[in-house]
């Protein structure tokens, strides 16, 4: 059987002309460049806060996420139209290295730049995700998303692999902030691979046209798409859910964390080991369980099964509150936001517009994506403010109640799953 499987994948990636191997090689390329600087990055950046704010005052940033969320989204759909996805990739990635620059050298002179470091990295890795994952899903059709999604994600994860061993085996003997150094080459790798890739994906003759009107460009038409599309407001509901849960994790994780390790760069080390490792389960997920998953037990199986695995996490947390288990939960739901669930998160778009795929899914994956972190701080910050003692085990009930309302919400979108099972079936004759 796995021979036949293994015959049956090599028979289909044979069928790709030239230019779209290329294409998939330069989105490879990309996907991993991104996860390594945002490996890094991400160690350098939450270290830092700790140190210099506390886990306490995460709950305000992620509320302060939100102002900038909406600036960065508000330029890309203004613009997007105008100049193209290749000049707005430029511009991005021109900004974050003149700002990694100057991080490294006044991290520690200038009190509030830790905090604006924490925030821009979290919207800068999702905003390059999304401008990867717009082409792609106007790239590649519905039949042969099972096959490819999955190596994406996968090459994602040996770069976040690679990125989390700087900070593992540098952060004590360099110091945290000069890991910046190493970010840079990652953004030079991003923006040559995003532009070839875009070159090749011209002489496609099945490519849709990445052409958008003009006149459309502001947030509120995004807002508008999503409003009248039940799949859309479905997929909303799911980012949502993953990021509010993610980041009352993350929070619980970082209380726990504070506790655990007092040192800057020790406490830097350890989470680029810890990172390591969910990096490494990422790559299975990625390159095989995702296409086993799908194949075995579809689309709208795999969907339901994400939050139903949380739920039964957070049973047993609830239960018998530790710190290495909040690291194993912790690392669990990083795991499946990074390869499963984003895989099939990604499949939902693929069957919708153009103008869906950009400005509908620049407000769900970068706006309503980091947002959901000030919603999560509302429900942090209310509950510390009336149960402070009780704040872990009320977040866990939380967490029961999220993954509940998910499983229900993936349960009742059965014609929407059906509509795309039969696309994926009259591409693929």
């Amino acid at each position: 059987m796995q021979k036949g499987l293994l015959q049956k994948l090599v028979a289909h990636y044979k069928e790709y002309s030239k230019e779209e191997k290329l294409f998939i090689f330069f989105m490879m390329m990309c996907s991993f460049a991104i996860t390594a600087e945002a490996a890094i990055t991400r160690s350098i950046a939450t270290s830092f806060f700790i140190d210099v704010y506390s886990a306490k005052l995460f709950p305000y940033a992620w509320i302060a996420s939100l102002p900038l969320n909406f600036a960065v989204v508000a330029f890309y759909n203004r613009f997007i139209p105008r100049f193209g996805s290749g000049i707005i990739m430029g511009l991005v990635l021109g900004f974050t290295i003149i700002f990694n620059l100057f991080c490294v050298h006044y991290l520690k002179q200038i009190y509030s730049l830790p905090f604006f470091l924490y925030l821009w990295k979290d919207i800068f890795v999702i905003f390059m995700f999304h401008k990867l994952w717009s082409v792609i899903n106007s790239t590649i059709t519905i039949s042969r998303a099972k096959y490819i999604y999955g190596l994406f994600y996968g090459f994602g994860g040996l770069g976040s692999i690679v990125g989390n061993m700087v900070p593992s085996f540098f952060a004590v003997s360099y110091g945290t902030e000069k890991l910046l150094y190493v970010t840079l080459p990652f953004y030079v790798i991003t923006f040559i691979g995003y532009i070839l890739s875009l070159q090749m994906r011209e002489k496609f003759s099945t490519s849709e046209k990445l052409s958008m009107k003009v006149e459309n460009g502001n947030f509120s038409y995004g807002v508008k798409l999503i409003m009248n599309s039940k799949l859309l407001k479905f997929i909303l509901l799911l980012v949502v859910g993953m990021q509010v849960s993610s980041t009352i994790m993350e929070y619980q994780f970082s209380v726990y964390l504070k506790q655990a390790f007092v040192g800057l760069d020790i406490r830097t080390e350890f989470m680029g080991r810890l990172f390591s490792v969910v990096s490494t389960v990422n790559v299975f997920l990625q390159f095989v369980g995702s296409f086993i998953l799908v194949r075995m037990i579809g689309l709208k199986g795999t969907h339901a099964m994400i939050p139903s695995m949380l739920l039964m996490y957070a049973v047993l947390f609830f239960c018998f509150p530790a710190f290495g288990l909040i690291c194993a939960g912790f690392g669990m739901i990083k795991s499946l936001d990074y390869s499963i669930f984003g895989i099939v998160k990604e499949m939902l778009y693929i069957p919708l517009s153009v103008e869906e795929k950009f400005k509908a899914k620049s407000v769900i994956d970068v706006f309503a994506y980091r947002s959901s972190k000030g919603l999560a701080s509302l429900i942090i910050l209310g509950l510390s403010s009336v149960f402070a003692n009780n704040i872990i085990s009320l977040l866990t009930i939380s967490l029961l109640i999220i993954f509940v309302v998910w499983v229900y919400a993936v349960v009742s979108m059965k014609e929407e799953f059906a509509v795309i099972d039969q696309q994926k079936s009259a591409v693929s004759k």
